[in-house]
């Protein structure tokens, strides 16, 4: 089933940035920063690369009709303090003869603000980009970051199209390694296309190698989660902080989706997105670590009426066929075989009754009824499965010892 999703995963892929950007791209773009002090404003010039810091060069900041002039300093950067928060300035210079100038931005009443201003090629053109050592520090998931959802055959695709933002001006290595684990019970885990080449999956482990460059880093996966009802709760957790959680699911009849983490939820129209309607949901910010949980609920699927019926049948080929088994010998290692099919039968028929009295008397949920509920039926369905065909296999009758016991 595609939907309006893909397009949505489509037009990301056409937004994406490389893994380690080239400088230009980043110059005059404001990055908000909230390890630099309240209305600190720094501004690092640089010529072609990180490697070529324009040092003693004035830098202007200008806001209304002020004008504040500052040097850069070994670093290649200026800082300028004691602004008015919430207005509104640009900063600008002048390399080799090449006017530099930053977008407009806002003085924030917390935290500051760091600018880049590239000048010149830095060496010969054509030359790649050096990128200097990456050091110790902090990333988080750009607000862009989003998890995606759309409706399988009995199973959701799950998309993580996540933004790794690095807001210093030279690359960082998180200080754990970024690295997260899928939910219990996903398959076919894949990297999508756009995603940085350093990411890795293997079965259900995502992880990304080195460091992060200047600016954002994508992070593209997606895999399969089967379910077996009509609810199916989905907990995450990553590696990085979100900035804000962003939710879109492919909505279905009556289908919902909540979190304690959603505080704002809505729903688009299938004209609005070109295929099917969505669900969204918003929330603020999730530390790394906290798990990204999340509940679907009125999902279609197919009533339990036909693996009753066949589990009855199955019941009922045994009762006849278990009449032909007894009386031989335990020593065969096929009558051991059986009896410890049968052994299991009894133990999962025990717990499918438990199951069912936790769930009326209200111990446990309707998703985690559902799950389980759902994996003792297909455990209980393999059995019998075996005990049918170890109790009718002719040649297992045949080699078990003929001594039968006769009434």
């Amino acid at each position: 089933m595609r939907t309006a999703l893909t397009a949505i995963l489509a037009c990301l892929a056409l937004t994406m940035v490389a893994a380690q950007p080239d400088p230009r791209q980043m110059s005059g773009i404001p990055r908000p920063d909230q390890n630099l002090g309240d209305g600190l404003i720094t501004v690092r010039v640089i010529r072609g690369s990180f490697a070529n810091n324009v040092t003693d060069h004035p830098v202007e900041l200008r806001g209304g009709d002020r004008v504040l002039t500052a040097e850069t300093d070994a670093e290649g950067r200026a800082t300028f303090s004691g602004l008015l928060t919430e207005s509104q300035v640009v900063v600008e210079t002048t390399v080799d003869g090449e006017t530099l100038t930053s977008q407009p931005f806002d003085v924030p009443a917390t935290g500051g603000v760091a600018v880049l201003l590239v000048g010149g090629s830095g060496g010969v053109p054509g030359d790649p980009v050096a990128m200097p050592t990456a050091r110790a520090g902090r990333v988080t998931f750009g607000q862009d970051s989003r998890i995606l959802v759309e409706l399988g055959e009995e199973n959701i695709e799950v998309y993580y199209l996540l933004d790794v933002l690095n807001v210093a001006d030279a690359p960082v290595e998180p200080d754990t390694p970024f690295e997260f684990v899928l939910p219990s019970g996903s398959q076919g885990a894949t990297i999508l296309q756009g995603s940085s080449p350093r990411t890795l999956v293997d079965g259900d482990r995502v992880w990304v190698t080195g460091g992060f460059g200047p600016g954002l880093t994508p992070v593209r996966v997606a895999y399969i989660l089967p379910y077996a009802t009509g609810a199916l709760a989905l907990s995450q957790t990553f590696p990085a902080d979100f900035d804000q959680v962003l939710v879109f699911v492919e909505k279905w009849d009556t289908m919902n989706v909540t979190s304690p983490l959603i505080d704002r939820r809505g729903e688009m129209a299938a004209d609005a997105t070109g295929g099917s309607p969505l669900l969204w949901g918003a929330g603020g910010r999730v530390a790394a670590g906290q798990a990204v949980e999340f509940e679907l609920t009125g999902l279609p699927h197919h009533g339990a009426w036909p693996q009753n019926t066949a589990l009855t049948l199955a019941l009922l080929i045994i009762a006849v066929s278990a009449w032909g088994s007894t009386g031989v010998d335990e020593r065969n290692p096929a009558v051991r075989r059986l009896e410890s099919l049968h052994t299991r039968r009894e133990k999962l028929f025990s717990d499918l009754v438990k199951i069912e009295r936790q769930h009326r008397s209200g111990k446990i949920g309707a998703t985690r009824y559902g799950t389980r509920r759902a994996e003792l039926f297909d455990r209980l369905q393999s059995v019998l499965r075996d005990l049918d065909e170890g109790l009718v296999r002719p040649e297992m009758v045949a080699s078990a010892s003929p001594r039968a016991v006769v009434a």
